[in-house]
């Protein structure tokens, strides 16, 4: 076994390994992901794959969960200096001078939400046109005709068909509405 690979193994039966919350520059948590894992036992830089407008037409993009920032799972008394001061990191999450460590669990949550370590973000459930029905509120009840989604996916804009003049615009939570069946 290569030194280096003996040391990782070391280091991973090394109950003085936490992880950490590394900030780094804008646009490079990539490359620092990359230089970490020749230098801590473990890296995690959760990714989301969404739809996003871009040009005009909806386009998936992979970008980080939480720009800026990689979990490094390291012992702080023997590495702090090699992450703290490595190309392209800002710092060490702390609390004053004290870097905070990340529950395991947490780490262990974010991970098992994706496949890869990439999250997907599912596609909004309801498409224009499609028949829905107001389950809360003032017009429970009342089928609708879906319009469009507003503020991202928390308010919608339904046409009511209980108006015979073609229907009657009302703005909603997305929660009060329901796929009719």
């Amino acid at each position: 076994m290569s030194a280096s690979l003996a040391a990782h193994a070391a280091m991973d039966d090394n109950s003085q390994t936490h992880w950490y919350l590394v900030r780094t520059k804008t646009g490079k948590e990539r490359w620092v992901r990359d230089q970490l894992a020749h230098v801590v036992p473990e890296v995690f830089l959760p990714m989301l794959k969404a739809k996003a407008p871009r040009w005009g037409r909806m386009a998936v993009s992979i970008g980080a969960l939480f720009p800026c920032y990689v979990f490094a799972r390291f012992d702080l008394q023997s590495q702090y200096f090699d992450v703290k001061y490595m190309a392209g990191v800002r710092a060490i999450v702390s609390a004053g001078n004290d870097p905070l460590a990340v529950p395991a669990a947490i780490v262990s949550e974010i991970r098992r939400r994706g496949v890869d370590d990439v999250i997907e973000i599912p596609d909004k459930p309801f498409g224009t046109g499609e028949r829905v029905v107001v389950v809360d509120g003032p017009f429970r009840g009342f089928e609708a005709i879906f319009q469009r989604y507003l503020a991202g996916a928390e308010r919608v804009a339904i046409l009511l068909s209980a108006v015979e003049s073609g229907g009657l615009r009302v703005v909603l939570s997305a929660s009060a509405v329901v796929k009719d069946s």
